[in-house]
């Protein structure tokens, strides 16, 4: 059946217009944008590759890996988690994209909101006190153990964070601020909320741009609190994924050119100007991701950014940047031209792949190695225990392949 979908966009200030239309049927999706949108002044493009501003009509064919959707829409949309929630506490639930999209809107990373009716009001987030986290974590238990839930806590799970990843998660407001708190799960190996708070501040360190993290306890243990950095004053921060970027949906086989490090770089200077340093910046995150055994690194964990008052995109702050002890191994996406294994020769390839002079490349080397020398330091800072640790070993083993590399690059 038909489908309809009407997308409006924050484009500063806090001012939110209709974008365009989008119709949706079995084999094809068709998105316009809206006249009055394109003329307006601060208008941008959704997607600067996919769907440019311009008056065509834009066509997504449906196919067995790909939606009928753009994949910027998808980014604004639940993510994992959010899609087991939805399904959770909707009656009945959502079967289709359009309506998870419609069920999650103003709730997702971005500027991006959906209405059923072009008539219907852009619904506002709602209130999340900060007194609800320990009930928030005992429905995000139940919800990851499959039972029932209460559902008149619907408002605080509905969030999209497409581009954030499948743990269970809700949105709260804290000294003024709003957050993403993150849960434990009781499957967890180790104190996931621990280890990511040591590693986001180890990102930080070795000069990283990430969000401000901190932790929290209740009496039913730590809660990890990242704060948004698509939100501000000024307005909704615009985000689209490379994932989306390059209509990567469903990735069997890793296509070097694109799927990689080195692509995210290629990728940032076609959609941006403000990206003299983008190169050294991504080779910083790959090295940092490969130290500490982050091979969770997909696409939609790199994302670029339109402030709201910018006219122009740039990489997004890091986030999700936390060793996985079940995925060691290759990385999600390439690390260079020699595949999503890391070794000292695909790591040298590419920096030079990216524009990284061999200098500027051994100085990143130093810091991210300067500063992951001290990884129990800041895990034990952060109150991760001594099994824990023992566990995390294996993921922080790979930093001899960035000291090895680095030794021989000097």
């Amino acid at each position: 059946m038909p489908e309809k979908l009407f997308v409006h966009a924050d484009i500063g200030d806090g001012t939110v217009v209709l974008a365009g239309q989008l119709n949706v049927d079995d084999k094809v999706g068709r998105f316009k944008y809206a006249k009055t949108y394109i003329d307006h002044p601060r208008a941008f493009a959704l997607d600067p590759i996919n769907l440019p501003l311009n008056a065509d009509i834009h066509v997504k064919h449906r196919t067995r890996d790909t939606p009928a959707m753009f994949g910027v829409l998808l980014d604004a949309g639940p993510d994992e988690w959010g899609r087991r929630w939805i399904t959770k506490t909707r009656q009945p639930p959502p079967v289709t994209q359009v309506e998870f999209l419609l069920a999650a809107s103003g709730e997702g990373v971005g500027a991006l909101h959906f209405t059923a009716s072009v008539d219907d009001p852009v619904r506002p987030p709602s209130a999340r006190p900060f007194e609800n986290l320990v009930h928030l974590q005992h429905i995000a238990s139940d919800i990851d153990a499959g039972k029932e839930v209460d559902r008149s806590l619907e408002p605080y799970f509905v969030h999209g964070s497409g581009i954030g990843g499948a743990r269970p998660k809700s949105l709260i407001e804290h000294d003024g601020r709003e957050w993403i708190a993150k849960f434990n799960r009781d499957s967890d190996l180790v104190d996931m909320c621990r280890v990511e708070l040591a590693s986001m501040r180890m990102a930080r360190d070795a000069g990283i741009d990430v969000p401000d993290v901190d932790l929290t306890e209740t009496g039913r243990g730590p809660v990890l609190l990242v704060e948004r950095f698509d939100q501000a004053r000024d307005g909704q921060h615009h985000l689209v994924s490379v994932a989306s970027l390059i209509n990567k949906f469903d990735i069997t086989e890793i296509d070097e050119s694109t799927m990689s490090y080195p692509g995210i770089t290629q990728l940032g200077k076609r959609i941006g100007h403000l990206t003299a340093d983008l190169g050294a910046v991504v080779f910083l995150r790959m090295l940092l991701n490969v130290a500490i055994g982050n091979t969770d690194d997909h696409l939609r964990n790199h994302a670029f950014m339109k402030h709201a008052s910018a006219t122009d995109y740039s990489f997004s702050p890091g986030y999700d940047i936390v060793p996985q002890l079940s995925l060691q191994g290759s990385h999600a996406i390439a690390i260079g031209p020699f595949g999503s294994t890391p070794t000292g020769d695909n790591i040298q390839a590419a920096a030079k792949r990216m524009g990284v002079a061999d200098e500027l490349a051994r100085e990143i080397g130093a810091e991210v190695l300067d500063v992951t020398a001290n990884w129990r330091d800041y895990m034990t800072d952060a109150g991760v225990g001594e099994s824990d640790l023992a566990q995390l070993e294996r993921c922080f083993a790979l930093r001899e392949v960035v000291e090895r590399w680095h030794a021989k690059a000097a």
